[in-house]
């Protein structure tokens, strides 16, 4: 019989770890020095929607710089400005420049157009969750002074996750991109998961010989 080419089925067993996505992770930090006077999620673990509160900041640079927008809101309001033209230039070029700052340091549009309307200062600041998720990490607690850039959360979005296998150099013939993938997990006997395999690390773990596989899973 004339030889044939055939793909030949082979089954490749790998052990790997559920890990986050990494693409999916959010670090809270704070943006102004302060104190942290209230913490509304204050377990790790607590699930947490986009949009929610997670802490109320209280701060005296952030109080300063709000005093600041309102002296700019009412310079530009005084009938003086219809006189001097460059100065009402330079005086609505400072307003925009106390709302940019406020911007930056974590305010919502609609938080500094509350502020300008009724025209006092926000004592704290509300920090919220940008993103749906878990709390993995909770850095701080109540009544602790942060500085600018202090880390406050990590929240995880756990819709996907990581299954990170290591594979020996024997197995990576057998394995590629796209490549689909089935699996089960000790937290649950007798059921199968699948998956594809998203990444194929390109270095090789020189102690173990081995090199990680990943496999984005639906959770």
């Amino acid at each position: 019989d004339p030889a044939e080419r055939r793909p030949v089925a082979v089954t490749v067993r790998l052990v790997g770890k559920v890990r986050y996505d990494e693409t999916r992770l959010a670090t809270i930090t704070a943006r102004v020095p302060g104190r942290v006077d209230r913490l509304y999620a204050d377990v790790t673990g607590t699930p947490i929607q986009a949009g929610e509160h997670l802490a109320e900041l209280y701060s005296p640079e952030l109080i300063a710089a709000q005093e600041e927008l309102l002296q700019a809101l009412r310079t530009a309001s005084s009938p003086d400005m219809a006189a001097a033209p460059s100065l009402a230039d330079a005086v609505r070029a400072t307003l925009e420049a106390s709302r940019e700052k406020l911007r930056l340091w974590g305010l919502t549009s609609e938080q500094i157009d509350g502020i300008e309307r009724h025209g006092r200062p926000l004592e704290h600041l509300t920090l919220n969750a940008p993103l749906s998720g878990v709390v993995i990490d909770k850095a701080v607690v109540e009544g602790a002074y942060v500085e600018t850039g202090t880390r406050l959360y990590t929240i995880a979005d756990l819709s996907r996750l990581w299954v990170v296998m290591d594979a020996y150099e024997s197995d990576l013939g057998f394995l590629r991109y796209g490549q689909e993938v089935v699996f089960s997990a000790e937290a649950w006997p007798g059921h199968v998961f699948r998956g594809r395999i998203a990444f194929i690390s390109p270095t090789l773990d020189a102690a173990t010989r081995t090199v990680p596989v990943r496999v984005n899973v639906e959770n």
